[in-house]
């Protein structure tokens, strides 16, 4: 009897064996792909977003400049995407209604230079008073009120 010879028992304790191996694998390739999709999905660089000063916007018809001025604004105001603020001369006369304060730049003999949006229109004005200084003050919407006149009637009746 040289031909293989297993009894019923060899031949059920294979097959269970068999079962076992194949679950195995089956986990194993099931654990395998899962790790693989998750690897795939996550970024394996980190992003960085831009600081908040490179994105605030221009507006048209305005002309970015760096210009020495005092700001009486808070730091919370200069975080934000636009900082709307008024010009005042030091003699207290208004230089530039509405601009845009964006970042200071640098800071030299208790003057900081700010980097801000001026109106076409109002660049000459500013260039004037750059030497006497400035100061930066948040902007006011200031609404001009119309004054009601009294009107009498057409006619007048006289008696």
């Amino acid at each position: 009897m040289n031909g293989i010879s297993s009894t019923l028992k060899e031949e059920i304790k294979k097959s269970g064996d068999r079962k076992h191996k194949e679950k195995f694998k089956f986990i194993a390739a099931i654990i395998m792909t899962n790790i693989m999709v998750a690897l795939l999905c996550f970024p394996m660089r980190e992003t960085r977003i831009a600081p908040a000063s490179s994105q605030k916007t221009i507006h048209t018809d305005y002309q970015m400049m760096v210009v020495p001025l005092n700001a009486l604004i808070t730091e919370n105001n200069l975080t934000d995407l636009e900082t709307p603020v008024s010009l005042i001369s030091k003699d207290k006369k208004m230089v530039v209604e509405k601009a845009w304060l964006h970042e200071s730049v640098k800071s030299e003999n208790g003057i900081t230079q700010f980097k801000i949006e001026i109106n076409n229109r109002e660049v000459v004005k500013v260039s004037e008073y750059v030497d006497t200084g400035m100061v930066a003050v948040p902007y006011v919407e200031t609404k001009k009120l119309k004054v009601a006149l009294k009107k009498g009637s057409k006619y007048e009746v006289s008696i």
